[in-house]
This record gives C-alpha cells, sequence and structure tokens, in this order.
C-alpha cells in the first residue's frame, strides 16, 4: 500500500509519537510510506533518523488555508491508498483535497473531540478513527461520531528494551521517566521515598517543563532525600538506566493517553508501578504486571515499592510477564499486524462495524 501520513505538530508530542510510530511499522511492512509534516522541523528530523520520507507542506491552524493547494499537489504526486492523519488539520485537509481517499484519523492525545458543524461533516468523510486505549472509548472520547471506532495500542521497540537479561540487578532503585510537568506527579514518588527505607533511590530522569529540576530538589531536600534522589535531566539511552532498576514508576495525575516509557519499562522486564489513570489502568495488570496507586498517593506507592523490594521473586515474576505482554501485545511485530489489516480493508472500502 500507498500510505500518506501527516504530522502536523510544531514538536514530537504524543501525536508526533504516534504517527512516527505508525509511518515506521509500516515502512518496516515493506509498503511505501510518506510523512507530511513541517520541513526541517522536529519531526521531519526523526523520520529522517528512521529513514522515512518526508514532505511539506506544514498544515496547522491558519496555515491551512495557503497548505492546501501545495497539499493537494502532494496527493497527486505521491497517489495514496490510504491517509492517516494525527491532528484535526490533516484530517480536514485530507477531506477537502482528496475526498476519494480512504482516511484514517489516529488518535494519540488527551484533547476532547471537536464539535460543530464543520467538524461534523469533516467526521462524516472519516472512514475510521482509531484510538491507542480503550479508555478512551469508555470515556466518550469518539464525541458525536456515529462512524466506526477501533482500539490499536501504541507500540514498543522490544528489541531495544529488552532489560538485563541474565544478569541479576542489585539494590533498590526505582526508576522513574518523564519531562518534570507538576502532570507527571514526580513529586508522588519523593514523597513515597521519604517513606522507604534509607537504601532504596530514585532517579527522575526528564526534561524541565513548568516546574524546574531545583523545584523538585527543594521538596526532596524538605523531606530529606536529597542523598538518595537523582534527577539526571534527559537521558541517551533510557534501556541503559532501565536496566539498573528494580521497579519502573509511572506517578502521573492525568494525561497518559500512552505511556511510552511505562510500556519501555515493563518491556525491559520490569514490573511497574503506576498512578490508576486513563491508559495505565489499560496496560497494568494490578498485581500481575505491576500494581496501581490512587493517583497522588504517595503512601500507597510507597507500600507497594516496599512490598515489591522484599518479594524479590514475585517483583521478578511481575517483570516477566510484563515483558511478555510487551512482546505478544504491543510489539512493532503485533501492532503492525493489527494496522496492516485495517488498512487494507480501509483501502479497499470495507465497511467496519460501529
Amino acid at each position: 500500500m500507498r500510505v500518506l501520513v501527516t504530522i502536523n505538530c510544531h514538536g514530537v508530542d504524543a501525536s508526533a509519537e504516534g504517527g512516527l510510530a505508525l509511518a515506521r511499522m509500516l515502512d518496516r511492512g515493506g509498503h511505501t510510506v510518506l510523512v507530511q509534516t513541517r520541513p526541517g522541523g522536529p519531526v521531519a528530523g526523526k523520520a529522517l533518523e528512521w529513514g522515512l520520507e518526508t514532505s511539506g507542506p506544514f498544515l496547522r491552524k491558519a496555515a491551512i488555508l495557503t497548505g492546501l493547494p501545495p497539499f493537494a499537489k502532494l496527493l497527486r504526486r505521491f497517489s495514496p491508498d490510504v491517509i492517516c492523519s494525527t491532528r484535526a488539520e490533516g484530517q480536514t485537509a485530507a477531506v477537502i483535497a482528496a475526498p476519494g481517499v480512504p482516511l484514517v484519523r489516529v488518535r494519540c492525545d488527551i484533547r476532547k473531540p471537536s464539535s460543530g458543524r464543520l467538524w461534523r461533516y469533516v467526521d462524516r468523510r472519516t472512514d475510521l478513527v482509531v484510538f491507542p486505549s480503550p479508555f478512551m472509548l469508555e470515556r466518550g472520547y469518539e464525541g458525536e461520531r456515529s462512524g466506526p471506532v477501533a482500539v490499536i495500542p501504541h507500540p514498543v521497540d522490544t528489541d531495544r528494551f529488552r532489560g538485563p537479561g541474565e544478569v541479576a540487578v542489585s539494590g533498590s532503585l526505582l526508576v522513574s521517566i518523564g519531562r518534570l510537568s507538576p502532570m507527571k506527579g514526580h513529586r508522588t514518588l519523593i514523597r513515597a521515598l521519604s517513606l522507604l527505607p534509607e537504601d532504596v533511590r530514585a532517579v527522575i530522569a526528564g526534561p524541565p517543563s513548568q516546574q524546574s529540576r531545583r523545584d523538585l530538589l527543594d521538596l526532596a531536600f524538605e523531606l530529606g532525600v536529597e542523598h538518595r534522589l537523582d534527577l539526571p535531566g534527559n537521558v541517551d539511552d533510557p534501556a541503559d538506566l532501565i536496566s539498573t532498576a528494580r521497579a519502573g514508576v509511572v506517578t502521573s495525575l492525568g494525561s497518559e493517553v500512552v505511556s511510552r516509557s511505562g510500556m519501555e519499562m515493563m518491556s525491559c522486564g520490569l514490573p511497574l508501578l503506576a498512578a490508576a489513570t486513563n491508559g495505565l489502568t489499560d496496560l497494568v495488570g494490578d498485581g500481575v504486571t505491576g500494581m496501581l496507586h490512587s493517583p497522588g498517593n504517595h503512601r500507597q506507592l510507597a507500600a507497594q515499592a516496599e512490598f515489591l523490594l522484599n518479594n524479590p521473586s514475585l517483583a521478578e515474576s511481575m517483570g516477566r510477564k510484563a515483558r511478555r505482554l510487551c512482546v505478544e501485545r504491543y510489539s512493532f511485530g503485533a501492532v503492525a499486524g493489527e494496522w496492516e489489516s485495517v488498512l487494507s480493508r480501509i483501502a479497499g472500502r470495507e465497511q467496519f462495524p460501529r
């Protein structure tokens, strides 16, 4: 198939990650893929790093009007069998410029769907809307849509994130990876650390975002755990960091349509201690591949962490099950198979049940 993936994002956010992962999977599967995005931008850079072909124009907000003629020209040149759009701008442009080409909207972020007459028009001409997690349908993220929807998860690179193999992990290190945003709930982990034994350490890896490294260190100093907390910022290879840990932690207070870091830690064979919010409740089997805590409940998180650290055999069993789940359900091969089946049906104009 010839697949056009539209990613009209300024940076590599959740929507861009979803579109790039889809393009990469289809390219690996032998399909001809073109990524439409901002020339020279971060998304184009990531796509080129993965060997994906990219092209403008950039269709974002007001730029959609000036971008329609070159977008129509791109469609004539590439002649896609199906278009996959990660944002409303690309979806709308496809409806206007390519009314005869099958169209799939890929939802990858927490924002509620648009509404209104124009949006209903666009939605009626969209063949399928795909969500990455069942909770989005349970909470009405399909909005006013009456057409077909599907759930296909975001993948994790299980070849890259494999874990330490037969090497035993020593120590009592908890690892959390994510930008230093208040929404990520990193203060929950720092407060939990203050309730854990002195030999337990934590690493929170990620760039500043609405709060600084200093903000989190101030809390750690206040609680007397600054010597047990590491805030390294961005790490070049998360797999190396994950391989040194005994458990992964995701403390988000919201968002997490897709917990990329959670999936990476599980793929490395770590049990995941996760907040019971949004997509994390679909990802983590409570008591099977990890444990869920109420968002912001540092006492519950501390109790769960201490329990796992004191029961290494159980933690290792959960980690093995987490790894197996990622390979069987979330690997590139498994998710690509679902996408190829769906897109071949869409390209063939087969009808999907609502």
